[in-house]
């Protein structure tokens, strides 16, 4: 895998390389250690870094981005030659923003704003259906799902000939709730069901009954009954008295008792969200005042949902009622309608990410690749090879990769070439989906999930050649994590070593001096008479030590109190410093008497490390870099083609000014 990760990102950066290589010759401004750089980059990464509008722009400005940008490059190179790029972090950090970013490329815009279009409708829609369920592993395929399907046919056919739905559901559902509910399934409208279903569900009439319909779960048959304009979502907190299944009498009645006393509370005025974090049974609700998540309909049992969305006013309380759990009082907190589609955009393509139908949008844009590129499959080939490879150890995730005699060419996209190693290096990889279906269509699967991989991974590859601005935006982030982990490693790392930071700040410490500052003894006293004292005492003696005067002036029943602290001539506490009488300052506060007296004034005092230590380090950090700058200086080469860069110059202080 380490191998493949590698190879994955070399091929990639290949790609990129490749593709500024076709340029290059024409169009370089500068070169470092020999690799070019286009006048195009530059211009582009300048413009962009200086966005600024209305400003003009002047020679100085360019030569020190110049500046800026050759040490930018200087770095990249150093942490190239030191093969950061190949450790395994690096890759798998890098490899997951590519695919993040690459995904906003390889899709069907199209398909996706049919998906969107269709969901924001659907939303503002409610089905109420019945269903049964014929379950049947989700990998079936090909021969091995006719027995499922048939018999989902016969319990449609039983339903068309009369039969009650919810007896033939009782009878032939697989659906685990049918014995509670009959195959009644409710309210619901879109990204409520899987998407198949949800489809199924919105085209069929209503009091019709659907053909079979394949999910995920298996084969349904879907009987419509209603459909409604949405209720939207509502926000509600509620308050629970449980009441166990098969409870006695006397146990649901005291229930019944206890959820009518806290109504009548509530009646009276007492906060809800106190009463449930006091009563409520429902401790995953009570710490937050009883409130839940926003529901729609079919989200919570019928019974439930019936009293919280017949709630009209946001604030009104229900009276108290009765489900399977117990009793139960709600409060409206807030609702809401779909808004247009251009305000619901943003969630319906977050919840359609989140859901299977975004597999259309998948398959829309394998199409238009399998359009775009000449792609030729061998897939008789392929299951020749196939069924003599892989064996019941697939079962048991137990297979391994045999040795093969032939190696035959499988896929073709524009000549280029995938063979029977390639899928089968695939299927070991993917060989936990054989679980629970036949060899042969686990062989159907795999294949077609092959196809589609190599396809994204060879579209994935173009993507440099077909949009500027996403190889632009892959090799800023390439080197912008070359450029952290080379900083840390020779500069920030090395910055904040406790022995070498010392040494340093050592060695400067004249750098590192106190503006003007007042040193303070602030005495505190309860007494006006000792306060007057305290101040005579220090016009006599300005030196003398407050312990002294502690001493001297302290008895019974009258408290004095100091402290000393050094201020700057910016602090609030010294403002107006330079007028107090001989030094001294007196002021009430509160039920206390503070004689402040100004100790000495001080100038350009050496400071202690802890006094300016982030200073230091970015010292340090500045030292470190450009003692490293000069080495990479020596060690690269840089050329800078002084008519290009003269006429660049011109070219921008002329049209931005």
């Amino acid at each position: 895998m380490k191998s493949i990760i590698r190879f994955g990102l070399s091929l990639f950066i290949t790609t990129i390389l490749t593709f500024s290589a076709v340029c290059q010759v024409s169009d370089t401004l500068l070169t470092i250690n020999g690799e070019p750089i286009l006048t195009e980059e530059f211009t582009s990464l300048y413009m962009k870094n200086n966005k600024v509008s209305n400003t003009p722009i002047s020679k100085s400005d360019i030569d020190a981005y110049l500046d800026l940008f050759i040490n930018f490059r200087l770095k990249v190179q150093a942490a190239k030659d030191a093969k950061i790029d190949t450790a395994k972090s690096f890759q798998q950090e890098y490899n997951g923003y590519i695919d993040q970013l690459a995904s906003s490329y390889l899709i069907d815009k199209n398909e996706l704003s049919r998906l969107s279009h269709e969901a924001y409708q659907r939303m503002k829609e409610e089905v109420n259906a019945s269903h049964i369920l014929i379950r049947m592993p989700e990998n079936t395929s090909g021969n091995d799902t006719l027995a499922y399907y048939k018999k989902a046919m016969e319990a449609r056919t039983r339903v068309l000939s009369g039969e009650p739905f919810g007896k033939v559901a009782l009878n032939m559902s697989n659906d685990p709730s049918v014995s509670k509910n009959n195959g009644y399934l409710g309210w619901f409208s879109a990204f409520q069901m899987v998407y198949p279903f949800e489809s199924a569900a919105f085209n069929t009439p209503i009091d019709s009954v659907s053909l079979p319909i394949r999910t995920r779960f298996g084969y349904h048959i879907i009987k419509v009954h209603d459909r409604r304009p949405t209720k939207g979502q509502i926000k509600v907190a509620h308050i629970m008295v449980r009441v166990q299944p098969n409870a006695t009498p006397d146990v649901v009645e005291n229930a019944r008792k206890k959820i009518v006393e806290i109504h009548e509370k509530l009646q009276n005025g007492e906060d809800f969200a106190k009463l449930a974090k006091q009563y409520s049974d429902d401790k995953g609700t009570a710490e937050k005042g009883g409130e839940l998540p926003w529901i729609r309909s079919g989200q919570i049992i019928p019974e439930f949902e019936e009293v919280a969305f017949n709630l009209e006013n946001v604030g009104d309380i229900s009276k108290p009622f009765q489900t399977t759990f117990g009793w139960h009082i709600v409060k409206l907190i807030d609702k809401k309608l779909p808004g247009s589609y251009e305000s619901m955009l943003s969630e319906i393509k977050n919840l359609l990410s989140r859901d299977s139908r975004i597999n259309l949008v998948k398959e829309a844009y394998i199409a238009r690749l399998k359009r775009e590129y000449r792609v030729t499959e061998f897939k008789d080939v392929a299951f020749s090879q196939l069924n003599q490879l892989i064996d019941s150890t697939i079962y048991k995730d137990q297979w391994q990769i045999p040795q093969v005699k032939n190696n035959p060419i499988l896929l073709s996209i524009n000549n280029t070439n995938y063979k029977l190693s390639d899928l089968l290096n695939f299927i070991y990889i993917n060989q936990k989906k054989a679980q629970n279906i036949s060899i042969p269509s686990f062989i159907n699967n795999v294949f077609d999930a092959w196809i589609d991989k190599t396809l994204f991974d060879y579209e994935k590859h173009q993507l440099p050649l077909k949009y500027p601005e996403y190889k632009q935006l892959a090799k800023e982030y390439y080197e912008g994590m070359l450029l952290f982990e080379i900083s840390n490693q020779k500069i920030w790392t090395q910055a904040t070593d406790s022995a070498t930071l010392y040494n340093f700040f050592e060695q400067n410490r004249d750098r590192y001096k106190w503006d003007k500052r007042v040193y303070l003894t602030t005495y505190r006293t309860n007494d006006e008479k000792v306060a007057n004292k305290i101040s005579k005492m220090l016009k006599r003696k300005p030196g003398i030590a407050p312990q002294a005067i502690v001493e001297k002036l302290g008895k019974k029943g009258v408290n004095i109190n100091y402290e000393q602290n050094v201020y700057l001539t910016t602090s609030e506490e010294v403002k107006g410093f330079e007028a107090w009488p001989n030094g001294i300052n007196v002021k009430s506060e509160n039920d206390s008497i503070l004689i402040a007296h100004i100790d000495k004034v001080t100038t350009n005092e050496l400071k202690e490390l802890d006094d300016c230590r982030a200073e230091v380090i970015s010292d340090f950090q500045n030292y470190i870099e450009n003692s490293w700058l000069t080495e990479l200086k020596k060690k690269y080469v840089v050329k800078i083609d002084s008519t290009k860069y003269n006429k660049l110059i011109h070219k921008l202080t002329t049209n931005k000014n």
